[in-house]
């Protein structure tokens, strides 16, 4: 059974160091795009929540690419239908469902240049109702 984790700290020190880069890297990316995000931990992973909703998730989990996860929480229903979120116009975002994106942790050589393109992308999507 996989380690279950309690708070974001025991949840960093079980990544690898490489790992546990990316996962800084976007909370850091995170808080720059809003500040006053929550962070907790669900589904065994650093979430974030804006207005008590759950807004953002790291996934960490396996061998694959960190990615950060935008959804709207639980509350509303998945569909396979295209989605309404028009402010990505770098097409960062790859779709899942109609309310639920990821973005990959972009290679290194990309970081700087990705950057605000990036915040720009969380910071809307937080805002988006």
């Amino acid at each position: 059974m996989p380690t279950q984790f309690a708070t974001v700290a025991e949840f960093l020190d079980a990544q690898t160091p490489e790992r546990r880069a990316e996962v800084e890297w976007l909370r850091a990316l995170v808080v720059e795009a809003e500040p006053g995000v929550g962070e907790i931990i669900k589904w065994n992973s650093p979430s974030y929540t804006m207005n008590g909703i759950d807004r953002l998730t790291i996934n960490a989990a396996g061998k694959g690419p960190v990615r950060l996860i935008l959804h709207f929480g639980t509350d509303r229903a998945e569909k396979n239908a295209a989605p309404t979120f028009s402010d990505d116009p770098q097409r960062l975002l790859t779709w899942h469902s109609d309310i639920r994106a990821s973005l990959l942790v972009p290679q290194s050589t990309a970081l700087a240049k990705d950057r605000d393109a990036l915040i720009a992308v969380i910071r809307a999507w937080l805002v988006a109702p």
